[in-house]
């Protein structure tokens, strides 16, 4: 039988790289994670300001009508 060995010893810069790549990586993944977080964050903001101005000129819009229609009456009899 003849067979060639394979050398499956991890080498010495492997095992050096190996904590130097996963703090990396787990500290991107961090990042990753909070950069996420702050554009939920803006995106909830910018949400509720466009809520917060629709609610507001519905409002207005609706205090102007009654406004306009209660005048309505009073002016028909003046006439």
């Amino acid at each position: 039988m003849t067979g060639t060995a394979r050398d499956t010893r991890l080498g010495v810069g492997a095992l050096i790289a190996l904590p130097i790549v996963c703090c990396v990586g787990l500290s991107l993944l961090v990042v990753a994670g909070l950069g996420v977080a702050a554009v939920a964050w803006i995106g909830g903001l910018a949400l509720g300001m466009v809520a917060l101005a629709v609610a507001v000129i519905l409002v207005a819009v609706r205090a102007r009508r009654r406004g306009a229609a209660s005048r309505a009456p009073q002016e028909r009899r003046n006439r």
